[in-house]
């Protein structure tokens, strides 16, 4: 029977069953221990499954260390990707030799929190899984704001910017040959 299943298909499938998972988890938190609890936990897990989810897929795909944010951009995009392009509408934009900045305009957890009632309360999870995607590509980066509530919810942009003070558009990574991936 699944193999009568298109591929996308297939991968949406999987997808909207992990995102309904999610909400479900967080809601069922929410209730139970209370929002800043939530919040909290699915920030850490979020940041944790970045880290395992990213080192999966490098082992999988045999990509190279990442060297420069260029390369970083291109690991983000394949990451996005193959875990939820429609989840997302952002845009990247290059802020300086060593940092960019990521705009979203739509994002799936935002809406899932207006739909919730969740508009006061919510916390961004979205940026906790890329933080740790950087700390699984052995990274070591600054991002502004810090990690808190949507911003979207808050009626502002939600724009962060990321600062990897040890790499460049053009410059290797010290030590990247030990990342442990």
């Amino acid at each position: 029977m699944l193999r009568r299943l298109p591929a996308p298909e297939h991968t949406a499938l999987l997808i909207k069953c992990w995102m309904s998972h999610d909400a479900r988890w967080f809601m069922a938190v929410a209730g139970a221990y209370g929002m800043e609890v939530a919040n909290r936990l699915n920030q850490v897990a979020a940041h944790e499954v970045g880290k395992a989810e990213a080192r999966r897929i490098v082992r999988a795909l045999q990509l190279p260390p990442v060297a420069t944010i260029d390369d970083y951009l291109a690991a983000q995009e394949l990451f996005i990707g193959l875990l939820g392009p429609d989840l997302l509408d952002y845009g990247v934009t290059k802020v300086g030799p060593d940092a960019w900045q990521v705009q979203v305009r739509r994002c799936f957890a935002n809406e899932n929190a207006v739909r919730a009632g969740l508009t006061e309360a919510y916390e961004c999870g979205i940026f906790a899984r890329v933080t740790g995607w950087m700390e699984a590509l052995s990274l070591d980066y600054d991002m502004t704001p810090s990690l808190g509530s949507c911003p979207k919810l808050q009626g502002r942009e939600c724009a962060y910017t990321f600062r990897l003070p040890r790499v460049s558009a053009t410059s290797a990574v010290a030590g990247e040959g030990e990342r442990g991936l």
